[in-house]
């Protein structure tokens, strides 16, 4: 069989070029597919899935707008100096806003959104060029790229432009919704919120041509795909909606797993491996250094059993979780913070011969011991329909989907939710958004999103309108709804697309005090 040669991207995949006004799309290479069949190695290329909201060293500045980190005093004096590599962490933490140096490339959007998007985009348009859109193994491809397509821009919208208001125009103009492969087609204009979210619908009804299963989570199946409509109308608010497809994904994934029990991982059958040789630092946790034993040999791959749709996660393990965050487990029985809730030292520097040093500080290893998902996973999907199931006041059947997952996560003969049959729809809906908060990856984009959308429930006890940081005595704040929670597009981007109308930042970057 001839060997097909994929050439399809240079660094710097969505920049830009100039005279034609691309999204830094430089082909230096024509894809030449032979046959439908050859396109498969598109999909799986890992650019399809890697770097939404990530940095270049794998964290996420974005999840430090949020209420799930903290930074110390001496980090900010020490670690976060003018000189870090990723110092836009740091400046998310104080909102010194724009996040990121305005004139320097942004990882997220070159090499995660549109590097992303332009070889799905490719999938479809190299599929109609070969005449087997109607083909069986043509729609799959179709539906999987069109699935990728729309997470991709549905996660670039809502982290570049303001959350989804029902009660709103959602006029804001966010971010280009480029569908075609071709360097000699201009860029669209940028979308509103509400253009972008009806496009994501649009791709995601029409992905539902998916598979029924997938040999790897990173090409969505049907089941995920209405895991990502049941996402999108949560982000839409759209209650009714959200409840179809999580209650439809949920029954075709238990169909094709066999159970729940093979979607799920039991916490409780986890263990760390003794070493006798280990020999932690005074006060620290010996499981850092040990080896976590799961139930099967996947807990540390992309393809472990409660990956529904995978997308690369950022880091966190190595990041302060705030005290809130740590304060939300029950620390005797919840598996979650028993096997990573970890104490280890914390950061120090010697500056002139004195040391700075922030002492035993308790850190969040999940991340560390198993794979993250920023993309979907079985206890997502089945806590967003416990979450429907609430909003629309359904609450025995809610109740039952918050038991169902907690059977997995806590210790005891009884792992129900505490009088939870005797609890209002407010307090069970507050329950399920705390549990959906622990199974979260710790130092992502989700848990800000969260924040966002929840900030529209005016009144209710998880909704903040207002996130605060407090920092060797000084407090930072931003509203939710502000421009605090959104990101500006770089002045590269702004000056090869003129049509968008946008004006470079000019402003200094200076996020450092030290």
């Amino acid at each position: 069989m001839k060997r097909i040669t994929y050439i399809l991207l240079l660094s710097g995949l969505l920049s830009t070029t100039g005279c034609n006004k691309f999204l830094d799309f430089k082909p230096i290479g024509k894809l030449i597919p032979e046959k439908v069949e050859d396109l498969e190695n598109v999909l799986n290329n890992p650019g399809t899935v890697d770097f939404h909201f990530m940095d270049n060293n794998l964290g996420c500045f974005y999840a430090f707008l949020g209420d799930n980190l903290q930074v110390s005093p001496n980090q900010e004096k020490y670690l976060y100096t003018s000189t870090h590599p990723n110092v836009d962490r740091y400046a998310a933490y104080v909102y010194y806003h724009p996040y990121m140096n305005p004139i320097n490339p942004q990882h997220t959007w070159d090499w995660g959104i549109y590097k992303a998007t332009a070889l799905l985009n490719l999938v479809v348009d190299e599929v109609n060029s070969l005449d087997a859109q109607n083909s069986d193994l043509g729609k799959i491809l179709v539906a999987q790229a069109r699935a990728g397509r729309a997470w991709s821009y549905m996660v670039g919208g809502l982290g570049y432009g303001p959350m989804y208001d029902p009660a709103s125009a959602n006029d804001q103009r966010v971010i280009p919704y480029r569908t075609t492969s071709s360097p000699a087609a201009a860029n669209p204009d940028l979308s509103t919120t509400k253009e972008l979210m009806d496009k994501v619908e649009a791709d995601l009804l029409g992905a539902l041509d998916a598979p029924m299963s997938v040999a790897h989570p990173s090409r969505a199946s049907r089941p995920a795909v209405h895991g990502l409509l049941a996402q999108l109308y949560m982000y839409k608010r759209d209650w009714i909606k959200m409840s179809e497809h999580a209650e439809e994904g949920w029954k075709l994934s238990l169909a094709a797993k066999g159970g729940v029990n093979n979607m799920i991982y039991n916490l409780n059958q986890f263990y760390y491996k003794p070493n006798v040789g280990s020999n932690p630092p005074p006060g620290t946790s010996p499981e850092i250094g040990l080896e976590l034993i799961g139930t099967d040999n996947l807990i540390k791959q992309t393809n472990n059993k409660e990956s529904l749709f995978f997308r690369t996660a950022a880091t966190s393990w190595s990041n302060y979780p705030s005290d809130e965050f740590l304060d939300l487990f029950d620390k005797t029985v919840d598996r979650r913070y028993i096997l990573f809730g970890l104490k280890r030292l914390g950061y120090a520097a010697t500056i002139g011969g004195v040391k700075h040093d922030d002492g035993i500080r308790t850190y969040y290893y999940r991340d560390n011991k198993m794979t993250a998902n920023a993309g979907l996973t079985y206890p997502d999907l089945l806590l967003m329909k416990a979450e429907a199931n609430a909003r629309l006041n359904k609450l025995a059947a809610a109740l039952s989907d918050l038991n169902l997952l907690r059977k997995f996560r806590y210790e005891g003969t009884n792992t129900d939710l505490g009088n939870g049959g005797g609890k209002s729809q407010d307090q069970l809906l507050g329950e399920i958004l705390k549990e959906r908060r622990r199974e979260m990856p710790l130092g992502t984009f989700q848990r800000v999103f969260d924040i966002k959308r929840l900030a529209l429930d005016t009144g209710k006890p998880w909704c903040k309108t207002k996130i605060s940081h407090t920092l060797d005595g000084k407090t930072y704040s931003a509203d939710v709804k502000s421009k605090y929670f959104t990101l500006e597009i770089n002045n590269p981007t702004i000056l090869l697309n003129p049509s968008w109308g946008l004006k470079e930042n000019n402003t200094p970057y200076l996020p450092t005090k030290y």
